[in-house]
C-alpha cells in the first residue's frame, strides 16, 4: 500500500493506493486501511482479476473529505463493529461515477450516479459499491443539530440527484472535494461549518420517518457523555467526578468507558487542547490573547497551558499561531500524530466539533 503526505495541498492530506494481480495482498491492504470504518469484502468471487483501489483524504479541521476509486467491494458495519470503534459521525456518500446498493433494516436501495447516501456510523449497515468513484464527507454528530431531521433516523436515507435537495447537497460535496487542495486551513474550517449547516438543512427537508436504529446501551452512553463534555470544556471544574455524577455511574465505570483514551481526565484535557489549537489558529480569533483563549477553555495558568500544549503538539501556542498565519499546513501533521498507527484511524477518532 502506498501512502503519501500533503502532496502539494495546503491542508493536511493522505493518499493511498493498492493494486495487484490477485485479490489477496491488495484487498488485505485495503481492509487494513479502512478497518476503522468498515469490514471490507469482495461481493463477487473474481480473484483472477485482481483488485485496485485508491483514496485521498482531506482534513478540513472539523470534517474529513474522502475521494475514492475502487473495483467492486462490499462495506459493512455490524453491531459488534460499531461497538468496537465507537465512531459517532455522519458519513455522507456521493457516487460521482458508478453506483451501488445500500441496505439497512433488511431493505436494499439503489444508489445511482450523484445520489446522496446517508450513513450513521453508530448504526449497522451493508453497502455494495460497484466499480466506481465516490466522494464522501465525514461530519461529527456534534457539528449537526440534534433536532433537524432527527439525525438518528436518517441512517440509510438516499437523497436523489434529481431532487432539489439531493442535487444541491451532492454537487456541493463534489465541489468541496475538488476545491480542497487549494484551501488554507482557516478556509477549510469555515467551509466545514458551512457544509455542516447545509447538510443539516437538507436533511431536515422532507425527512423520512425511518425507525430509529437499534444501538447498544454502551454506544448511546458514550455519545451522551462525549456530548456532555464537549459542551462544558470551558468549565475549569469539569472533572471525572462531575461527569460520573451527572450520568449516575461510578468513577470506575467511567474510567472503563474511556480506558482506550487514557481515562476521562486525559480525554477532557485532549479535547480542550484540540479546541485551543483550532481557536489559536483561527483568523477570526487572532486579535485575542492566547492566555485568554486558554482561560476560556478551563486552563487556569497560561504557563501550564503552554507547557502541556507543547507536549501535545510539539510546538508552542505562539509558534502554532505563527505557522497558521504563514499558511503552513505542516503543523497539522504535528498536531495530529499517529505514532505507529493508522493516520486515517487517528483522524476519525479525534474528529469532533471545534
Amino acid at each position: 500500500m502506498q501512502q503519501t503526505g500533503t502532496n502539494g495541498s495546503k491542508i493536511q492530506t493522505l493518499n493511498y493506493s493498492v493494486s495487484g494481480d490477485t485479490d489477496s495482498d491488495s484487498l488485505k491492504s485495503w481492509q487494513q486501511l479502512l478497518a476503522s470504518l468498515f469490514r471490507v469484502t469482495r461481493p463477487f468471487h473474481r480473484r483472477e482479476h485482481g483488485f485496485f483501489a485508491s483514496l485521498t483524504v482531506y482534513h478540513l479541521g472539523l470534517a474529513l473529505v474522502l475521494h475514492g476509486k475502487s473495483d467492486a467491494v462490499r462495506y459493512s458495519r455490524s453491531d459488534a463493529w460499531t461497538l468496537r470503534d465507537d465512531l459517532d459521525h455522519l458519513f455522507i456518500h456521493v457516487c460521482s461515477q458508478g453506483g451501488g446498493h445500500l441496505r439497512r433494516a433488511g431493505e436494499s436501495r439503489r444508489l445511482n450516479h450523484l445520489d446522496v447516501g446517508i450513513v450513521d456510523l453508530a448504526s449497522p449497515l451493508d453497502f455494495v459499491a460497484y466499480a466506481s468513484e465516490s466522494v464522501s464527507l465525514v461530519l461529527p454528530r456534534s457539528l449537526l443539530s440534534p433536532t433537524t431531521g432527527e439525525l438518528d433516523r436518517q441512517h440509510g436515507r438516499i437523497l436523489l440527484r434529481d431532487t432539489p435537495v439531493g442535487g444541491l447537497l451532492g454537487q456541493h460535496i463534489v465541489t468541496l472535494c475538488q476545491t480542497a487542495p487549494r484551501l488554507w486551513l482557516h478556509e477549510a474550517v469555515a467551509l466545514a461549518r458551512v457544509t455542516a449547516n447545509l447538510a443539516d438543512t437538507c436533511l431536515g427537508i422532507g425527512a423520512v420517518s425511518y425507525p430509529a436504529p437499534t444501538t447498544t446501551s454502551h454506544g448511546g452512553l458514550m455519545r451522551s457523555i462525549r456530548g456532555y463534555i464537549e459542551a462544558r470544556l470551558h468549565q475549569p471544574e469539569l472533572a471525572p467526578e462531575e461527569v460520573a455524577s451527572a450520568f449516575l455511574i461510578s468513577r470506575s465505570q467511567l474510567y472503563r468507558l474511556f480506558e482506550t483514551s487514557g481515562g476521562v481526565r486525559h480525554y477532557i484535557s485532549r479535547r480542550r487542547l484540540r479546541r485551543a489549537l483550532l481557536d489559536i489558529c483561527s483568523p477570526a480569533l487572532r486579535h485575542r490573547r492566547i492566555g485568554d483563549i486558554a482561560y476560556d477553555l478551563g486552563f487556569k495558568h497560561e504557563a501550564h497551558f503552554s507547557r502541556i500544549f507543547h507536549d501535545a503538539f510539539g510546538s508552542s501556542p505562539r509558534a502554532a499561531r505563527a505557522a497558521s498565519k504563514r499558511g503552513d499546513a505542516e503543523w497539522l501533521a504535528v498536531a495530529s500524530p499517529a505514532p505507529g498507527g493508522n493516520q486515517l484511524e487517528h483522524w476519525l477518532k479525534e474528529l469532533m466539533a471545534g
